[in-house]
């Protein structure tokens, strides 16, 4: 499959910076920017809050990090719910340095993350790259995302704009650094995909839209009219049309809840 990327000529090395106020929060922030690259499309910071309060509405527990695989699923489905576009996700052995190779030159944005340490931040720091493959003590763990640059065959893009290195080289490969406990076991890719669905999530769309017209004009009507009998089937109608409404909620959902 990797073989077989299109490569993504649109972006043409632009790159969309975020800057992530919650450290918390980097897994939902390597989903968002990977997807904001794969379809060349801004994401807003209003976008991104309604992203970290939709992952409290699942598993996630607040003041908890959560886990690069959940945050990139959500992240899918509300980009598709949002954008209509259909993202779909893959995941990558961080051993395979041939597949990373192949999906960096054809401009693909990796979801990833490493095991942090002082002495990793200064490797960074020191001259914007990491240089070194061992970095033994671990003291924290970040989702980044991996990238090639103008300049770069692998880059790291992190989250934190206002820092000198939130965008640093890596000399080593990838395995290499995985072999040291440096970086994690596996890497993300997000592809497009065709929407087989559009044309029933429209229809139901359309169907939502129109009952909620209905609902809205009954009511005025109720208020409009002193004739009791006719209230009440006002009344029972929007009873009805309530229920139809909620099993039409139902049926999208099922295209965007796990």
């Amino acid at each position: 499959m990797v073989e077989w990327l299109p490569k993504l000529y649109m972006q043409d090395y632009k790159i969309y910076e975020y800057n992530q106020w919650d450290s918390l929060d980097c897994t939902i922030y390597s989903a968002l920017w990977a997807l904001s690259d794969l379809y060349n499309r801004e994401v807003t910071q209003k976008q991104i809050d309604e992203a970290v309060e939709e992952s409290y509405k699942r598993w996630r527990v607040k003041g908890q990090w959560w886990y690069v695989k959940e945050a990139i699923e959500m992240c899918c489905k509300l980009w598709k719910l949002r954008f209509w576009e259909c993202p779909v996700f893959y995941r990558i052995n961080n051993n395979d340095d041939y597949k990373i190779k192949t999906c960096l030159e054809h401009l693909y944005t990796l979801c990833t993350s490493y095991n942090g340490s002082r002495d990793y931040n200064r490797d960074r720091d020191d001259n914007g790259q990491i240089d070194k493959v061992d970095h033994w003590e671990k003291t924290y763990w970040h989702a980044v995302n991996l990238r090639k640059t103008e300049k770069r065959e692998r880059a790291v893009k992190d989250n934190y704009k206002w820092r000198k290195t939130n965008i640093y080289g890596l000399i080593p490969l990838i395995s290499e650094l995985k072999k040291s406990w440096t970086w994690q076991y596996n890497s993300y890719l997000i592809v497009k995909s065709e929407d087989e669905d559009r044309e029933d999530i429209e229809r139901l769309n359309k169907m939502k839209n129109m009952i909620d017209r209905m609902i809205e004009d009954n009511s005025a009507m109720f208020h409009l009219t002193n004739n009791i009998g006719y209230q009440a089937e006002l009344h029972k109608m929007n009873d009805e049309n309530r229920k139809t409404k909620a099993n039409i909620e139902r049926e999208l959902a099922k295209y965007f809840i796990s």
